[in-house]
């Protein structure tokens, strides 16, 4: 486990900033633009602007708050590192639940579907009634052409 800064420099803090507003502003604009679609199609019905419905609302609280964290980070330092400290906190614990969380879907789900199909023997591993493992090699022309294209 990796453990989270919690005395980030001023540079730190900024681009910190920054990334959260950045990010903030383009799920925002995620949320807006899917307000605008319709029920049934992709593209805008009718117009880009405020529509009012819980998409829109969503992103508009998003922008506000990506550009709270930036301007918090880049104003003062004090309550930009506070805030740098918690997220990073949050995410790294998060993390380590949800990679905890896919990787047992990943091993409990998709791995006994793969022990269930049954493929040829290309290893040829299966245990022959009798005789030996041994097979014959078939030698391949010793020429100059053949140094050329080794496979």
């Amino acid at each position: 486990m990796q453990a989270v800064n919690m005395n980030p420099n001023v540079s730190q803090v900024r681009t910190f900033g920054l990334v959260m507003l950045g990010g903030l502003c383009v799920i925002g604009a995620v949320l807006w633009y899917k307000g605008l679609l319709p029920a049934a199609g992709w593209w805008p019905d009718a117009g880009w602007g405020w529509r009012g419905n819980g998409w829109h609302v969503t992103a508009v609280i998003l922008w506000g708050s990506g550009i709270l964290f930036a301007a918090t980070c880049i104003g003062s330092y004090v309550p930009g590192r506070i805030l740098y400290v918690v997220w990073m906190t949050i995410a790294m614990y998060l993390g380590m639940v949800m990679s905890t969380f896919l990787l047992s879907i990943l091993f409990f789900l998709l791995l006994p579907i793969f022990s269930l199909i049954r493929f040829k023997d290309p290893l040829r591993l299966k245990l022959k009634q009798q005789g030996s493992y041994w097979e014959e090699h078939d030698p391949h022309e010793a020429t100059l052409d053949r140094t050329r294209r080794p496979f």
